[in-house]
């Protein structure tokens, strides 16, 4: 598959999928996430979609109080095997959109990209208070 091409079936897939969830999957384990970042294959055959729950895993934002690591791991795990079992159903909305031979299958992974980010800056934080 051509590379521009490619770059063109994962924005498709983003942007499908950034607008299809909330509105569409009904399980209760899927909190609001953020679809940061989908990567296909060579062969067009798998997309591997980067996933992110808004205002991160631990929670906090919404009055409840904040997950502890363990907690908020199983709410990012929860929330993965959620979006799994609703693979087959998102694969289907993907096939009408799309215009491609064959949908690719979805794999979703934890995007921990912010989090590591915010940890840096305490980290840094820190180091600058003691120094």
């Amino acid at each position: 598959m051509q590379e521009t091409r490619r770059a063109r079936l994962q924005a498709v897939i983003q942007e499908e999928l950034s607008v299809v969830v909330p509105r569409e999957v009904k399980d209760p384990r899927v909190p609001s996430v953020t679809f940061t970042e989908v990567q296909v294959t060579q062969d067009g055959s798998q997309a591997t979609v980067f996933v992110a729950i808004l205002g991160g895993a631990q929670g906090g934002h919404d009055g409840a109080p904040p997950l502890s690591e363990k907690g908020a791991q199983q709410r990012m795990k929860d929330c993965l095997e959620g979006l799994t079992s609703a693979s087959g159903f998102l694969r289907r909305h993907l096939a009408r959109v799309l215009s491609v031979r064959h949908v690719p299958t979805l794999i979703f992974k934890e995007d921990r990209g912010f989090e590591n980010a915010i940890r840096v800056n305490e980290l840094l934080k820190k180091i600058s208070e003691t120094g």
